[in-house]
């Protein structure tokens, strides 16, 4: 399946969203840190009824080509990542935040990395919107995506 984005530019906002994580001011990682995982179905309800905040880490070019999944926020792994999730969140690490990408590997790694800097709920979506190792992912399930209206 083809995406068009580049492994490239994805490799690269990995690696920003690394650097940014890295670079932050926030507590010393916790010990054994895990993450929940859920499916893209329970995400879309629980996010719709304001259980958790759903969080999409893909890039633009990825929201505009296929839309975003409807009851999402859009966060672009980049130096300002941090930023823009606190500012979500209100600063608060006990919010339950669950994030998601195209196919579950950046959104793995970024609900691993706040877990381990102190966030304590923080979920990934599997399979993210195309699917993936941990299941179908949102098109699959048929669930709704919305235009991207940009930020």
């Amino acid at each position: 399946m083809t995406t068009g984005i580049s492994r490239r530019r994805l490799i690269l906002s990995a690696a920003a969203c690394a650097v940014a994580l890295a670079a932050s001011p926030i507590a010393a990682p916790a010990r054994d840190a895990a993450i929940t995982v859920m499916d893209p179905r329970e995400a879309h309800d629980k996010a719709k009824a304001g259980g958790i905040l759903l969080i999409d880490v893909r890039t633009p070019q990825e929201w505009k080509q296929t839309g975003v999944p409807d009851g999402a926020h859009t966060i672009e792994l980049a130096p300002t990542f941090l930023d823009k999730l606190n500012k979500l969140t209100g600063g608060d690490k006990n919010k339950p935040v669950a994030f998601m990408c195209a196919t579950g590997a950046r959104s793995n790694y970024v609900a691993k990395e706040l877990a381990k800097r102190g966030w304590t709920h923080v979920i990934d979506v599997a399979g993210g919107v195309f699917g993936g190792p941990k299941g179908k992912g949102w098109k699959a399930e048929g669930l709704p995506l919305v235009p991207y209206k940009g930020q």
